[in-house]
């Protein structure tokens, strides 16, 4: 009897159809024939039934398959038990018994092919890359019916039968790559190892399950979300290619697919194919498939051709029928599922404490997060920095489309009862999440917090430092103001924002001098009692000394921002006397000493210039302002152009 090893059955075939890339409660997980890798979606836990029926001369239903799957990391195990992968043939062996009542029996043999169970672990090198190796049971038994003749008081002819059994296992290996999102390659054996015991006889072993070895090659493509395209190819010259289409809503899938196969026993070059519509949703999907061939399947053949063909695979061969298969997936989730990914943070700003209010409204770190699901999440993303933070201070929700990246801010808050007086690194640790539970991401950077006293060079950031010390300011100014009571009794209500100034300024400058920045590696201010404690500062300090003692009894002041060549910058502060234009002459005769203004209201108001560090007297410090903001902001457009700006306290 001849054997052509070069004639094997589809393999790779799977009674659900081909999926490449799937979804959590459709893919396969359980399929070692279609899925050599083992490459799942699948997050936790999850249970596959598969139920059928046969349509032969009469319906058959078989409980075809019952798996569990559980995923530990990158670690991924399936275990199945198929009591339903299973081909029985009765075969004549040509010879019969007559009866002298002129009966006969004929003789059979009886060939069973069982699959029973399997196992398949898996690993995720990565996110591109999966290896897996499964193991699959068979068992195999031949039964023969023959002629024994007894010979005794009476001579007669009875049958009996020989079982025959082989059991064996088989393991394979596979891989799969996905170099982008639209395209997974994978790569499988076909009957790498096999071992196990067997007492088949040599006129027997024709008949035993082919074990040739052989690999198969597979490619899903995914040019669009609705639509997929998969192929495989066998090296035992057997193929099968297909699509699936599936559409979304919301958290519901449905869809459709359409396998074909082909191998060299059967008939015509695609023997058949395998159609399935399928749902899903979070917790469960449901497929219902079938598999329809394109020949006759009860021809009779011949038990040589048998022999000679072999058989490859148990559920697809020139002996199987059609099919109808309903497959149920459960999934099950007990561990938090990682939906965003922080890829990275960057700090933009460092940490002045001082500025508390400053990072309440620009963020001081920027993150990257990409959204590992399809669906569209709200992400919220908080932080905590060390030695800074008791508690993690969240940040603005940020909703990201599914599959997508985007940058999310990350803001902060310092407490008020921090105080640092060096500057020191400490860590920020960043987190994200999609739920009031654990984070699904988190990220360290190092950060840099300065001493209270340090400034980022931000002319709009130095009304955080007047602002520190209200308080003491509004104590300090009331102290001097009250010794000019009698004189504030007498004068028109309009003129108390200006007399208030020049008393103000008068009183302090007398025990001030100009002293330069005491460190020359970085920005340094005082808070308004330190200036007076140490009795001068640079004009940083002196503008925020008396826009905060003017601002602390009602007077509305402003920063001026000028900034020079060579990256020098000098500050002096503007000062509303809430006069109107025509009441100008009150303060003086020259219109070029003040500047207007529009208040809330629209309405036009006079400010005053004031150069805080010219520390002779009020006069001198307006006059030298004055000329200094013609010339700077007005004769050389410095507003208009930038270098010259104005910073309102409030």
């Amino acid at each position: 009897m001849v054997f052509n090893t070069d004639i094997l059955s589809q393999n790779s075939f799977e009674l659900t159809g081909n999926r490449g890339f799937g979804n959590e409660n459709i893919s396969l997980s359980n399929s070692f024939e279609v899925n050599p890798s083992s490459y799942s979606l699948l997050k936790d836990w999850g249970l596959s039934l598969s139920y059928g029926g046969e349509f032969s001369d009469q319906v058959n239903s078989n409980l075809y398959l019952i798996s569990i799957s559980k995923r530990f990391s990158n670690h991924f195990i399936s275990l199945r038990y198929t009591p339903g992968y299973q081909k029985d043939f009765v075969i004549n062996t040509g010879e019969s018994l007559f009866f002298e009542d002129s009966t006969t029996q004929t003789l059979s043999s009886k060939f069973s092919y069982k699959e029973l169970f399997g196992l398949a672990y898996s690993y995720k090198t990565n996110s591109r890359i999966n290896v897996g190796l499964s193991l699959r049971y068979f068992t195999q038994d031949f039964e023969t019916q023959f002629i024994l003749p007894v010979f005794g008081d009476t001579n007669y002819i009875m049958t009996d039968s020989k079982t025959e059994t082989d059991n064996f296992w088989k393991g394979d290996i596979g891989i799969s790559y996905s170099p982008v999102k639209q395209l997974l390659f994978s790569a499988g054996s076909i009957n790498l190892f096999t071992f196990g015991e067997s007492d088949f006889s040599d006129e027997n072993k024709i008949y035993s399950l082919k074990k040739d070895k052989a690999a198969q090659f597979g490619i899903s493509y995914n040019p669009i979300n609705e639509f997929e395209l998969n192929f495989i190819y066998e090296t035992n010259k057997s193929l099968q290619t297909g699509f699936n289409s599936y559409f979304e809503f919301g958290n519901h899938t449905i869809g459709f697919g359409l396998t074909a196969f082909h191998d060299e026993v059967q008939t015509p070059f695609f023997a058949g194919i395998i159609p399935a519509v399928y749902y899903s949703n979070n917790l469960f999907g449901i497929t219902i498939s079938g598999v329809k061939y394109f020949s006759d399947r009860n021809a009779a053949q011949p038990l040589s051709k048998f022999g000679e063909e072999g058989l490859t695979n148990i559920i697809n061969n020139r002996y199987s029928f059609d099919k109808a298969v309903l497959t149920a997936t459960f999934a099950l989730n007990t561990i938090k599922f990682q939906s965003v990914q922080l890829l990275d943070v960057k700090i933009i700003n460092d940490i002045y404490p001082t500025l508390s209010e400053y990072y309440l409204d620009y963020p001081f770190a920027i993150g990257k997060v990409v959204n590992l699901t399809k669906e569209r999440v709200s992400v919220k993303p908080y932080s905590r920095i060390e030695g800074m933070n008791p508690d993690n201070i969240q940040s603005p929700e940020i909703m990201i489309p599914g599959n997508d990246t985007v940058e999310v801010k990350f803001f902060t808050l310092v407490p008020e009862t921090f105080s640092e007086k060096k500057p020191e690194i400490s860590y920020a640790d960043f987190f994200v999440t999609v739920s009031n539970d654990e984070p699904d991401d988190q990220f360290q950077k190092a950060v840099l917090i300065n001493g209270n006293n340090s400034w980022d060079g931000r002319v709009s950031n130095l009304k955080y430092f007047l602002k520190r010390d209200q308080n003491f300011s509004l104590a300090y100014a009331k102290e001097i103001l009250s010794k000019y009571k009698a004189e504030f009794d007498t004068l028109p209500n309009v003129l108390y924002n200006f007399y208030k100034t020049k008393i103000l300024f008068n009183e302090v400058v007398k025990n001030l001098i100009y002293t330069s920045d005491p460190r020359a590696s970085a920005e340094y201010v005082q808070f308004p009692n330190e200036t007076l404690k140490l009795k001068g500062g640079d004009c940083d300090d002196l503008s925020v000394l008396f826009c905060s003692l003017l601002e602390s009894v009602g007077v509305e002041t402003a920063l001026v921002d000028f900034r020079e060549t060579m990256g020098i910058r000098h500050v002096n502060i503007l000062v509303n006397t809430n006069l109107k234009p025509e009441e100008a002459k009150l303060i003086t005769q020259n219109d070029t000493k003040y500047f207007l203004r529009k208040n809330d209201d629209g309405n036009e108001e006079i400010w005053i210039p004031v150069e805080t560090t010219s520390l002779d007297n009020f006069n001198n410090a307006w006059n030298t302002g004055i000329e200094k903001f013609n010339k700077e902001a007005m004769g050389n457009l410095g507003i208009a152009k930038g270098t010259v700006q104005i910073i309102d306290i409030y």
